[in-house]
């Protein structure tokens, strides 16, 4: 769907909770309203721990992926299953891993990427900024920092993509094989990790994770498994979602575009721009409702699942002035695209870095770039990712009027 906003304004006009079902059927209470939202994300009486979510499935009647919880074929033990005090061990012991330092150690690797496949384009009059272009910068990135071997990436797409889709006939059996891989991927990297070696020194972060311990704590293999199949199956596709997401406004606002062409610095407030408008992730995943809660004068019962509706907060006229315009000159203001609260996310720092590096640099690199389809037609992905499957451009021009938004 091109612009799913006039369903979100639709529910937001229903009021801050909305008693709703998902696409596999299953009841959920959306958050559509800006405080409450917020208040919702910091609540721990809104919970994500996984014997939580078992109960509210049980209510269901439905179980694991066939409920629509997308990373419900994780174990237990990563972040977006647990809560205090197992989710603040977990989040310090992957902190030792996903540190400053090796993060800026990958923005040298990020730029070589991005260079190397806009040098692939020069000369073509045509790409898809999809395919040739974003997915391989989200799939490499996240695949040299867990250790994946180049030949497994392809492997890795497909069986994310059937995760990631409720309700796909492959979707469970794309859980299991990646976790099954996985699963061999740490037993190899334990074996050469000596005793006492410092996460710092690792050459990706799968092994710095497996290195990293807290006194006399660290993670174990089911933690390291569940915590890898979380990164890879959140932190590839919303960095491809951003990035497209990113360009298709740019190029459907012709405006914008010769701003960011006439100031290079305005990437930031571009990928932030998009992050608020039409980020990657338009809802949060599950919670769960461990008593009775009262959000904006609805009492949601225990046992519930909740969502909050990022993509309608992010448009919220009370926190943002004039929320449907495409700005990237507008203040820089906080956004709930990353989420708020004890489950803000860890990968935003390279999400923002991977972003503002390829669409900087690909701007520059073709200055003529333009749409070669009306925005109407281009594929968006089934997943929970809010990303297009495809975007045909001209690399030297436009070949027919695009409209303007």
């Amino acid at each position: 769907m091109l612009d799913p906003q006039p369903v979100y304004k639709e529910l937001v006009a229903r009021g801050p909770v909305v008693r709703a079902r998902n696409a596999v059927g299953s009841e959920v209470y959306l958050i559509t309203h800006w405080t409450e939202g917020l208040a919702a994300l910091n609540d721990p009486r809104i919970a994500k721990g996984a014997q939580h979510m078992q109960l509210a499935l049980a209510k269901t009647g439905k179980s694991g992926p066939s409920s629509g919880y997308p990373i419900s074929g994780a174990q237990s033990g990563n972040l977006l299953n647990t809560d205090a005090p197992e989710h603040t061990r977990l989040r310090s012991l992957v902190n030792l891993a996903f540190s400053p330092r090796r993060l800026e150690g990958l923005r040298a690797m990020i730029e070589r990427l991005v260079d190397e496949l806009i040098d692939a384009m020069r000369g073509r009059d045509a790409a898809d900024l999809i395919g040739d272009f974003a997915y391989p910068v989200g799939i490499t990135v996240i695949c040299t920092m867990l250790g994946v071997p180049q030949e497994r990436r392809g492997d890795f797409r497909q069986w994310a993509a059937w995760a990631m889709t409720p309700g796909h006939s492959e979707q469970e059996r794309g859980i299991a094989l990646l976790q099954d891989y996985l699963a061999v991927l740490i037993e190899g990297m334990r074996e050469s990790i000596p005793p006492g070696a410092s996460p710092d020194e690792q050459p990706d972060l799968l092994s710095a994770m497996i290195a990293a311990r807290n006194e006399k704590d660290a993670l174990s293999d089911d933690e390291l498994r569940s915590m890898a199949y979380l990164m890879l199956i959140a932190g590839h596709e919303t960095t491809v979602g951003l990035i497209g997401n990113t360009l298709l406004h740019l190029l459907r606002n012709p405006d914008q575009m010769a701003l960011l062409r006439a100031d290079a610095t305005l990437v930031k407030q571009a990928v932030e721009e998009t992050l608020r408008y039409d980020g990657s992730v338009h809802r949060t995943t599950f919670r769960v409702t461990i008593e009775d809660v009262t959000i904006g004068g609805t009492t949601i019962p225990r046992g519930s699942f909740v969502q909050v509706l990022i993509a309608a907060l992010n448009r919220d006229p009370a926190r943002f002035e004039d929320p449907d315009r495409f700005d990237i000159t507008r203040s820089i203001k906080q956004h709930v695209a990353f989420g708020f609260g004890p489950h803000f996310c860890l990968g935003s720092h390279l999400a923002r870095m991977e972003a503002q590096t390829a669409i900087g640099r690909l701007v520059k690199a073709f200055p003529q770039l333009a749409l070669a389809c009306e925005p109407e037609d281009i594929p968006w992905v089934s997943t929970v990712i809010r990303g297009a499957q495809s975007m045909p451009v001209s690399l030297d021009g436009p070949t027919s009027p695009v409209e303007t938004h």
